[in-house]
Order: C-alpha cells, then sequence, then structure tokens
C-alpha cells in the first residue's frame, strides 16, 4: 500500500443519552517532548510529528492516536435472537450532533470485513457475520474526512457476545473545512510561489483516503486547502524563512488563515550533512522488516529543538536495516514500533550514529475492568490511555483505544517492562487512573481493574457582550480535566441550544478552565473554575462581536508562555511579548519549580497550570531556576521568587 501523509480527521466513538453531546478531547495533546500547555491559555501549541522527506507515519497498536473520544453510557441488553451479537447506533456531525445519512461503515474482524450503511436519519445496524472483537475500520461520508487508518490497526474496538445487543453508539465524522490560506512577507505584501504542505502528523488514521496537502500560493499569495482544527500549516520560500501556523478554532471560524514570512538570516535550504543509522530486531537478533523507525529532537533538549520539528520517519528494509539523511547535527530520540511487538527507543542519541540497534520484544498483556464505582456494574463503552511515566511530572502517551464491551474488559499487548499509569473516561464520570509496574520478565498479563465515579454537572448561557442577546451553536471546551496530561485529558465539548444554553456532564472536582467561541465573535478563555460536589455554579459567558472584516482573535488572561514538564519542574518555551512572564523578565529555558510557595511537583502538571492563571491584574510567586545562572537550568541552579503579573492579551 503507498503510504501517503494525509489530511487529519476526527472520528469519535460516543453512545447518545437524551442528545448528551461531549466530547473527550486532549486539553493538552501528547508530542515528543511531553505535554505542552500556554499558561496564558490551554492552548496547544504543540507540533505534531510526521515524517518529511521520508515515508509518512502509518498507525501503530502503540502510536498516540489522535482520536478523541466521544463516551457516554452504552445501552446493552440480553437478545437471545442475536446469535453473533449485534451493534445498533448513529453516526452524526461533530460540530452540529445531526445524523449524517449514507455513511458507510466497515469492520474488519474473525470474519473478514463486512459493511453497513447509515439511514436518512443517521442510524445504522452491524450484526457481525461472527462473534468475537471487530475493529472499526472504514467510515466514509460525502462532506467528511474520512476514517480509515492502516488497515488492522483501529484503536476502536468492539466485542461481539451471542446473544447480546449494545445499543446507542454514536459515530462523530468531522466535517470537511475549506479555508483560504494566504502567504504574506514581511511588510504584509502576498508572496506567490510559496510551497505550502499541512501538517498533522496523523496521517495514519486516513492512509485509505489519501488526500492533497501540497500547495503552491498564486498571485495574491493564496491558496484553498481543507485541514481540521489543530494542523498545523508550513509555507517556505527561497527569499524567506519559513513560517507556520496552527488552525486554531479561531481560523476554522474566518476560513481563513495567514502565514507571514519572515527575513531569511541564514539559507533555509542548506542542507544538513549528518545521519542516523542502524538496525531494529526483536528479542532473538532476527531482523524486523517493515518496521517503523521515528526520529525526533530529543525531549531532554527541549525548548531547544533539532531538525524538522516534526521528525522524521522511515521503514526498515527486508534486513531490518534503517538510515536516515540530511539531519541537522544534535541529539535526537530514536523509537521502533512493530505490529505485536513491544517498542524500543533510545534516548539522546548523537546525529551521526550509524549502530543503532533497536530490540522489539515480545512485551506483556494489560488487562482488566472498567466498572461503575456506585453499582459495580462494567461500563460497556470507555477510552482507555496508557501512559509511560518519564518522571514526576511527564508522561508521554504510550497507547490509547476505545472500547465497546457489555463485560467492560479491556487489552492491550505488547507493552514492555516500566512504569505505566493508566487512565479510562467515560462520559458522565469522572477520569479515574492506576499506577502500573511492568515488571522485568513478566510472562502473563498484568491486571488492573478500574472505577469510575460520576461526575458533577454544570450549566451555563454563551451570550453578545453589550446586547445579552443569546448565542446559538456556541462551543464550550473544558479543557484542564482530570490530570490534563496526554490524549486522555478530558476535554468535554458542548454547543448551545437557541436560548445560548449548554449544560456539560461527567466533570471531576477542582479547578478547571473553559474554551468558548461563537462563529462572527472573538473567542475567550475562562479561568479559575472551581467544582465542587455534583453540581458546577451556573454561568453566564460573554463573547465579543467581531467587527466588518475583523478577523476573530481568542482573548485570554495568564503570564503568556508556553511550558512543558520537565522532572521537578515546569520549563518555558516560547514567551509571549507582553505577557506577565516577559515583564517580569522570563525567557525561553527558565525553569518554574515552585507557585506561591508550593512545589509543582505537589500540584502535578494540570493542576500547576491552573494554578498559573487567574484573574487580570492578579499576581503571583513563582520559584524559577534562571536558565541563564549556568546556562542550563539545571536542578544546581538556585531558585529565586519572581513575582508575575498575569495579564490579558489576545492572539
Amino acid at each position: 500500500m503507498d503510504r501517503k501523509r494525509t489530511v487529519w480527521l476526527l472520528i469519535v466513538v460516543l453512545v447518545l443519552v437524551g442528545g448528551l453531546l461531549l466530547m473527550l478531547r486532549g486539553g493538552w495533546e501528547p508530542t515528543p517532548d511531553g505535554p505542552r500547555a500556554s499558561a496564558a491559555v490551554a492552548a496547544k501549541p504543540t507540533p505534531a510529528r510526521a515524517g518529511t522527506h521520508l515515508s509518512p507515519k502509518p498507525e501503530s497498536p502503540h502510536a498516540a492516536t489522535a482520536l478523541p473520544s466521544r463516551l457516554v453510557p452504552a445501552t446493552y441488553a440480553e437478545a437471545p435472537a442475536e446469535s453473533r451479537g449485534s451493534f445498533e447506533g448513529l453516526v452524526i456531525s461533530a460540530t452540529t450532533g445531526e445524523g449524517v445519512s449514507s455513511a458507510e461503515l466497515t469492520f474488519a474482524g474473525p470474519g473478514g470485513a463486512t459493511s453497513t450503511r447509515t439511514e436518512a436519519s443517521g442510524r445504522f445496524r452491524f450484526v457481525p457475520p461472527t462473534a468475537g472483537t471487530w475493529l472499526l475500520a472504514v467510515v466514509t461520508a460525502q462532506g467528511y474526512l474520512p476514517f480509515g487508518p492502516e488497515w488492522g490497526q483501529s484503536p476502536i474496538r468492539f466485542t461481539a457476545v451471542p446473544g447480546q445487543r449494545i445499543s446507542d453508539i454514536v459515530l462523530a465524522l468531522t466535517p470537511e473545512v475549506e479555508l483560504l490560506g494566504r502567504v504574506e512577507d514581511p511588510d504584509g505584501q502576498p508572496v506567490p510561489g510559496a510551497q505550502v504542505r499541512v501538517l498533522t502528523g496523523r496521517g495514519g488514521e486516513s492512509v485509505l483516503f489519501p488526500t492533497s496537502d501540497h500547495f503552491t500560493s498564486d498571485a495574491r499569495g493564496e491558496f484553498r486547502f481543507r485541514a481540521p482544527e489543530g494542523a498545523s500549516v508550513e509555507a517556505r520560500h527561497p527569499a524567506y524563512s519559513s513560517a507556520r501556523a496552527e488552525v486554531t478554532p479561531s481560523a476554522v471560524l474566518a476560513r481563513r488563515l495567514v502565514l507571514k514570512l519572515s527575513k531569511r538570516e541564514s539559507d533555509p535550504g542548506a542542507p544538513h550533512g549528518e545521519s542516523l543509522a542502524g538496525r531494529v530486531v526483536d528479542g532473538s537478533g532476527t531482523a524486523v522488516p517493515q518496521a517503523l523507525v521515528s526520529v525526533s529532537s530529543a525531549a531532554s533538549a527541549w525548548p531547544r529543538r533539532y531538525g524538522d520539528e516534526l521528525g522524521y520517519e522511515t521503514l526498515t528494509d527486508a534486513e531490518g536495516r534503517f538510515i536516515l539523511e540530511g539531519l541537522e547535527p544534535g541529539t535526537y530520540d530514536v523509537t521502533a514500533r512493530s505490529m505485536g511487538l513491544a517498542p524500543d527507543e533510545l534516548r539522546d542519541v548523537t546525529a551521526g550514529r550509524k549502530d543503532l540497534v533497536l530490540t522489539l520484544a515480545t512485551g506483556t498483556k494489560l488487562v482488566g475492568t472498567v466498572r461503575d464505582t456506585a453499582t459495580g456494574k462494567p461500563l460497556p463503552s470507555f477510552t482507555l490511555a496508557v501512559f509511560t511515566k518519564r518522571g514526576p511530572l511527564q508522561r508521554d502517551v504510550f497507547t490509547q483505544h476505545s472500547f465497546i464491551n457489555a463485560q467492560g474488559r479491556y487489552e492491550v499487548a505488547g507493552v514492555p517492562t516500566g512504569s505505566y499509569v493508566l487512565q479510562a473516561a467515560a462520559s458522565g464520570y469522572a477520569p479515574s487512573e492506576a499506577n502500573v509496574e511492568v515488571p522485568q520478565g513478566a510472562s502473563g498479563p498484568v491486571t488492573t481493574d478500574l472505577s469510575l465515579a460520576r461526575g458533577a454537572k454544570m450549566a451555563g448561557r454563551v451570550v453578545e457582550e453589550g446586547s445579552g442577546l443569546p448565542l446559538e451553536r456556541a462551543r464550550i471546551s473544558v479543557e484542564g480535566v482530570g490530570t490534563g496530561e496526554g490524549a486522555l485529558s478530558l476535554r468535554y465539548d458542548a454547543l448551545t441550544d437557541a436560548r445560548g444554553d449548554f449544560t456539560l456532564d461527567g466533570l471531576p472536582p477542582g479547578e478547571l478552565s473553559l474554551f468558548v467561541s461563537a462563529d462572527g465573535h472573538h473567542s475567550r478563555v475562562l479561568s479559575g473554575i472551581t467544582v465542587r460536589g455534583d453540581t458546577a455554579p451556573p454561568l453566564t459567558i460573554e463573547l465579543r462581536k467581531t467587527d466588518e472584516g475583523e478577523e476573530p482573535q481568542i482573548e485570554l488572561v495568564g503570564i503568556g508562555a508556553v511550558l512543558a514538564p520537565r522532572e521537578d519542574a515546569l520549563v518555558l518555551g516560547e514567551v509571549a511579548p507582553g505577557g506577565g512572564a516577559a515583564e517580569a523578565g522570563l525567557v525561553t529555558g527558565d525553569s518554574i519549580v515552585h507557585i506561591d510557595g508550593r512545589p509543582v511537583v505537589e500540584m502535578g502538571f494540570a493542576n500547576a497550570v491552573q494554578r498559573i492563571r487567574g484573574p487580570e491584574g492578579s499576581r503571583l510567586v513563582l520559584g524559577v531556576r534562571k536558565a541563564s545562572a549556568t546556562g542550563t537550568g539545571g536542578s544546581a541552579t538556585p531558585v529565586v521568587d519572581i513575582p508575575v503579573t498575569r495579564r490579558r492579551l489576545l492572539r
């Protein structure tokens, strides 16, 4: 199969109850460097990983899936007439909740492949040819981004049991969005002939449906493209340094994205001469052909990045050998994966090495059951994420799967020795997690059961600032729910009704932030919202209307810095001009160790970020290890208390 880079899609699995529409989305998405967040907004300034001049990334059983999951408790019933089990549900639009007619769903399982289509209402019924586990292999519908990962590698699993019917399953497809892009020079003038590409790092999820992702700007500097929210778009021109922009919610609403090139300080096309080469073998030393080898800038070097920001990928040959050429001198992390085997990773590899050996072992299985805490009954629909523990603050996503299973069972194979965190999530429930150790030489499955308790409800209304008019179809996204780390940190989404009202369910206790957007209005991020008990206080949220011709922006309050967890601190990446961090003299590479005297390791990454946010004009004291003190900001560097004022920013 020709593996081409493709546009990112979103397909999400949920069970619909009473019209409730909730989305489990990554508040911070996992990256090669681990999770990051903006302390001014729970934004995702996280470049995705993808190949550049090499083979793009096929989905693997342990790759970080980009799938958010819409899950509310599925219903199942004993159905003796269903000799092979059955599934019933609905395909909807992820943005409107309306049913999608004539969507085709293909399942792959022990009986081969079989398909079904939705009715005019979007409803479908799937009766598998045989009982057992079936993967949701393909979903397509006209006008929507398709779902079609590498065959046999879907992270969505349906388990069919004779005499059982699972109902109220909902698959939500993301509509295709066409945007107008414009490439400009430093003076805002159009740049024709610029080479543009869409960068998502998630092409493995639509590998069966390649989509155009390379463009050239016309005489007006413009190009038209399709991309989902969260994608990155890069523009290059020989006369300038390259530019990259994210397809933000505001860009989606405006249907417009501007890439502004900067003056060229050096030759951006100058070739790099380093390479990395080696071999991938299994536990017996036998070559592993067609293993996916991924190379990215070393996580330990962040915020310094080496090579292409998106990393590099290639496949091993018949002898298990690989080579990546044209790398910038520096240090890199190298990972190898192959279906059915536990991955291997080499960290802090110096460019130029030709003797790398990555060994893919058999690994073990993680198994268990996810239950309702109050009733003890298994949950028939949930999502499970497995994170590798890198330190007291940092977790890297190992894998994520959605399970539709009346017994509430999960199974994750090919897990190597190490320390992990399992996080289970289902809509209407607060997420739950457990620490798991896979010991050296483990021969049998490692069993871990999890239970989920019902979360709190939040209701509110979105209105226009000044007029007080209700805003219909405004989008409310909850950020920072749960740990806030990885692909399964909860970010529930809701759409307002005709009165501007919305309801969110399943929120855990603690502080959270809301991202609120509406067509024709500036977006806002509200932080410091406290959830206690079963019901959160109702909110009224005002959005400012955009003037004619005005581009929508995001209004946020914070210190204005991008953060990433490293050992016992939060390291600053980008520092926004005009923000509190810049005012206080904080720079890229500084490390936040304390917040108002409390160590960040006690808070955890998500809680620390929430603590940094707050009302405009309020102050906090950050205990900082200055990078300039030693050149590294290491643990031996003295901690200095620095007062920082939270500022209102637009982006």
